[in-house]
């Protein structure tokens, strides 16, 4: 929401509860019959409590635009860049070791921790614009590290978790860079 919007609503609730309080201040002081007192004093609070209750609610809050993800970079322990593969335009793909009985689209047989990687360890999925990791019931298990985050989500088998730019997966001890 905009900030002049907000400006104009809160005007408008603070306009709202002042004719809220001039009715019940009215049907206090002015003589009128007890029953009219009671009734605009019980609908001003139910409506003076309605809008609270409105205002109090969680707003949605407006999402970043995040970077498309474009590419996978395999990290060594130093953070340097060993190797990458390109995953814009694709729609799914397996991350494990290459074997006789097939091949996976990021292969990490190469890489140092390779003995803990299973065959199909993680898959990525695009779903439109966004990207989701799953854990495909590897051995040793699959995490995520959010971008500007300090802690791994380790991921539940078959449960996708969404990723995006500048989150790092851990295949094993194996670290990708998503970019």
């Amino acid at each position: 929401m905009k900030p002049e919007n907000h400006k104009w609503i809160t005007i408008i609730d603070l306009l709202i509860y002042g004719i809220l309080a001039g009715m019940v201040l009215y049907a206090l002081f002015r003589p009128l019959h007890y029953t009219w007192q009671m009734s605009i004093v019980a609908g001003s609070a139910v409506i003076a409590s309605v809008l609270i209750w409105i205002g109090g609610r969680p707003q949605a809050k407006p999402t970043l635009a995040r970077e498309a993800v474009a590419k996978i970079v395999l990290l060594d322990d130093d953070g340097e860049r060993i190797k990458e593969w390109y995953v814009k335009g694709e729609t799914s793909v397996l991350i494990g070791k290459n074997t006789q009985r097939g091949e996976v689209d990021i292969d990490l047989s190469d890489c140092e921790y390779a003995s803990l990687v299973s065959s199909e360890h993680a898959v990525l999925n695009r779903v439109g614009d966004q990207w989701f990791i799953e854990d495909a019931d590897s051995h040793s298990g699959t995490a995520i590290r959010k971008a500007g985050r300090s802690d791994a989500k380790r991921l539940i088998v078959e449960e996708p978790l969404e990723i995006g730019t500048g989150d790092m997966i851990f295949i094993a001890n194996t670290r990708l860079l998503v970019k």
